[in-house]
C-alpha cells in the first residue's frame, strides 16, 4: 500500500510538469494567433519609433499577425521598459528601444527593473553612429561650437546620443555647452531645426539625414572609427583632433522573462528576415546598417553594451536616482 501511495505522490509533480510543458509548446506552435504590440520607448517619429514601424509591417506579414507600435515616452525608456518587463511572457507584448537602455542599467541607481533578468533580448534590427549637428550658421566648426556657449538638444537623459556627446564634452577641456534634453529624437530635432537650440545631438538615422543633406542642419561631427557613408561629408572626431570616441545607437526588441524559447526563436528570424525583402530592408537601411543577429548572438552583445557604456557611466559619475 505504500509502494502505490508513493508512485502516486512521485508522479504528481511529474504529471503536472508534462502538462505545463505540453502547453507552452502548444502555445509556441500556435504563435502568434492574437494582436502583437510594439511599445516603443521615446515619441513618434523618432529613431527607435521610425524603425518599430518599419518592422512592425514586416514581421506582422511574416508571421501572418497585426502588429501595432504603441508609443510610451520617458525616462529614457524605462518607463516602457518596467511595462514589458511586468507583461505577460507571451510573445504578445514586445519592447522597441535604443541604447538608452544599456545605459541605464548603470545610469539609474534606483531603477526598478532588472534588464538581463527581467527582460529577454530578441534582436537588433539596425546600427548607425552618433553625430552632432547644428542650425546652419550657428557654428562653423565643432571647435567653435564648443567655444559658443550653445545648447544643444537630444532625445533624453540616457539616450546613445545624449550619452555619445555629454561623455565627450566632458573630456574636453574648455567645452562650453549646455545640454537641452527632450522625450524623443524627434521634439529634439525640431527644436534644433526651428532654432530653438543651437545644436542637434542625434544618430544618423534616416531623419537626421534626411535633416542634413536637406540642409536644415549642418553636421559638424560623427562619432566613429571613419566616415559614415550616407554623410560622407562630416568629418569624424577622430580627424578633428579626438580619436578613441566612438559612439553608435541601435534599435533592439526586447520581451518579457519567461517568454517560450520557441517564440523568442520566432520572434528573432521574422526581424532578420527583413534582408530578405528588398523594400521592407531598403527602408530599414535609411536609419542605419542592418544588424542580423540571432537569439544567442544578441543576448552576448546586448551584456556587451551594459558593460561598455557602464564604464563611460562610472568614470563620467553620470548616474542619477
Amino acid at each position: 500500500m505504500k509502494r502505490i501511495v508513493r508512485r502516486t505522490v512521485l508522479a504528481w509533480p511529474l504529471a503536472l510538469a508534462m502538462t505545463a510543458q505540453l502547453t507552452g509548446t502548444a502555445g509556441a506552435q500556435n504563435y502568434p494567433n492574437d494582436t502583437i504590440t510594439f511599445v516603443v520607448g521615446f515619441s513618434a517619429g523618432g529613431f527607435a519609433d521610425s524603425v518599430a514601424r518599419i518592422m512592425a509591417e514586416h514581421v506582422g506579414s511574416v508571421l501572418g499577425a497585426t502588429v501595432i507600435v504603441e508609443n510610451q515616452a520617458g525616462a529614457a525608456s524605462n518607463i516602457a521598459a518596467r511595462a514589458v518587463a511586468s507583461a505577460e511572457p507571451d510573445g504578445y507584448t514586445v519592447l522597441v528601444s535604443t541604447t538608452s537602455l544599456a545605459i541605464n542599467a548603470t545610469m539609474f541607481r534606483n531603477i526598478d527593473y532588472n534588464l538581463m533578468e527581467d527582460l529577454i533580448p530578441v534582436g537588433i534590427a539596425v546600427r548607425a553612429p552618433e553625430t552632432l549637428s547644428v542650425y546652419p550658421g550657428r557654428a562653423a566648426s565643432l571647435e567653435k561650437f564648443m567655444a559658443s556657449e550653445g545648447t544643444y538638444s537630444s532625445a533624453g537623459v540616457g539616450s546613445g546620443s545624449y550619452f555619445t556627446w555629454y561623455s565627450f564634452f566632458e573630456s574636453v577641456d574648455g567645452a562650453n555647452v549646455v545640454h537641452v534634453p527632450f522625450q524623443g529624437g524627434a521634439p529634439a530635432t525640431q527644436a534644433a531645426i526651428g532654432g530653438q537650440v543651437d545644436a542637434l545631438a542625434a544618430t544618423a538615422s534616416g531623419n537626421t539625414v534626411s535633416n542634413v543633406t536637406s540642409g536644415q542642419l549642418d553636421c559638424l561631427a560623427v562619432a566613429a572609427p571613419e566616415r559614415y557613408s550616407k554623410l560622407p561629408d562630416c568629418p569624424t572626431l577622430e580627424e578633428l583632433g579626438y580619436p578613441n570616441h566612438y559612439g553608435s545607437s541601435w534599435v533592439g526588441f526586447w520581451v518579457p522573462a519567461g517568454t517560450p524559447d520557441d517564440i523568442v526563436e520566432t520572434l528573432n528570424e521574422a526581424i532578420n528576415s527583413i534582408a530578405e525583402n528588398a523594400n521592407a530592408a531598403e527602408n530599414l537601411m535609411r536609419h542605419g546598417n542592418l544588424a542580423g543577429m540571432n537569439a544567442a548572438d544578441t543576448l552576448d552583445f546586448m551584456q556587451s553594451e551594459v558593460d561598455t557604456w557602464g564604464e563611460r557611466v562610472i568614470a563620467t559619475d553620470a548616474q542619477i536616482e
